[in-house]
């Protein structure tokens, strides 16, 4: 009772300040498309036998690139559903641009970081490009991609304890995986994922430049730029707003609290954030506000829950902003949990629509531009 009642109060209050609108918006934003995780089910299985299984958590056991039927039932998922303006369900798909190069970065004596391209993982891991299916959800408005990171992974200080010799560093890397929880060199960080957390004036030199590299290969990969951006963990230093600005980013997708680092001190706090609030740069911050992610918790009713936050963002006026990360949809290391989530999803937008046939579908580029017209 005591959880139910905090998390109505914390819902009400993500949603009573900012930008209102008495339109029904429904966004839904989901993670780390490209990335490629855990490798596979057999260095799973290995790796949950090795001295660092005991720090294998439900993204090893879940996550991974996804495969080419993967994406294309989402597509179909997603043309499924119409909205009041005949406008087809559309997922704001965060893309990491490329993965590393262990052969490569290896040879270098990890001093030296390379990367594999976008489509070049597909074919690497899938023998199978799909860059077809990408065009063809740009195309026809089931999906628009938007920058999430060039590499899910903050690459100078894993570089740093590849370097130093960390073992359990090291023997993730011999398995093509680098996601692990495990000491690292850094006071504050047990795991390599945070792209953007910089401690150092010289970690966040490397961090801005990656940054504007990854946004300049999202340009060529797309042919048009990211206007929004989601920081990988939910964590990034404030001067990472002006590289964004540069790169033409108008909008950050967030959540109600995010991390943020100063690397002037080496500290790290929490900054809160509501749709509509502005920086420096006029870039505007939304705040996703439904949570939809049935992988955490199979037993749970995730229909239910994302109804009620769903209902009181349209409430208090705000479009109804869903996270749903890319685990929910990938079969590579166990279909049922694809399948059954995708099921699910579309009991959540059949609802969704039955319940407020004006709904509209929109990407978060989308939202970010009515919000920047639209200034109330």
């Amino acid at each position: 009772m005591i959880k139910k009642i905090k998390s109505q109060v914390s819902r009400n209050f993500t949603n009573a300040r900012g930008w209102r609108t008495d339109r029904k918006i429904i966004v839904i934003e989901s993670d780390d498309w490209g990335s490629i995780r855990m490798p596979d089910k057999r260095t799973y299985n290995k790796l949950q036998n090795s001295r660092i299984g005991n720090t294998l958590s439900m993204y090893d056991k879940l996550d991974s690139l996804e495969r080419r039927d993967d994406f294309q039932i989402l597509l179909e998922v997603a043309n499924q559903f119409k909205d009041s303006e005949n406008n087809p369900l559309v997922f704001t798909l965060n893309t990491v641009m490329q993965n590393p190069d262990f052969v490569k970065i290896k040879e270098s004596g990890y001093n030296r970081f390379f990367g594999v391209p976008f489509h070049q993982s597909y074919q690497q891991y899938y023998g199978d490009k799909l860059q077809d299916l990408w065009t063809k959800g740009i195309d026809e408005k089931l999906i628009k991609p938007q920058f999430h990171a060039r590499e899910h992974l903050n690459e100078y200080l894993w570089l740093k304890d590849l370097k130093l010799g960390f073992k359990d560093t090291l023997l993730g890397f011999e398995h093509d995986y680098f996601a692990l929880k495990t000491k690292t060199s850094s006071k504050l960080r047990n795991h390599y994922l945070a792209t953007y957390f910089s401690e150092t004036e010289e970690e966040f030199k490397r961090v801005a430049a990656a940054t504007t590299d990854g946004l300049e290969m999202f340009k060529d990969e797309f042919g048009f730029n990211s206007e929004t951006f989601i920081a990988s963990n939910y964590c990034w230093p404030v001067d990472l707003e002006s590289i964004l600005d540069k790169s033409g980013v108008r909008g950050l997708q967030t959540l109600r609290g995010n991390l943020e680092t100063d690397y002037t001190t080496g500290k790290s706090s929490i900054k809160r954030f509501y749709t509509g609030k502005r920086n420096t740069y006029n870039q505007l911050f939304t705040v996703r506000n439904v949570i939809f992610e049935p992988y955490s918790n199979p037993n749970k009713n995730w229909v239910d829950s994302a109804m009620s936050e769903v209902e009181n963002a349209f409430l208090w006026k705000k479009p109804a902003i869903i996270c749903m990360h890319r685990i929910n949809f990938v079969s590579e290391m166990n279909i049922k949990n694809r399948d059954d989530n995708l099921k699910t999803l579309k009991t959540l937008v059949s609802r969704i629509i039955q319940f407020y046939p004006d709904i509209e579908f929109m990407s978060s580029s989308d939202l970010s531009n009515l919000i920047h017209k639209n200034k109330n």
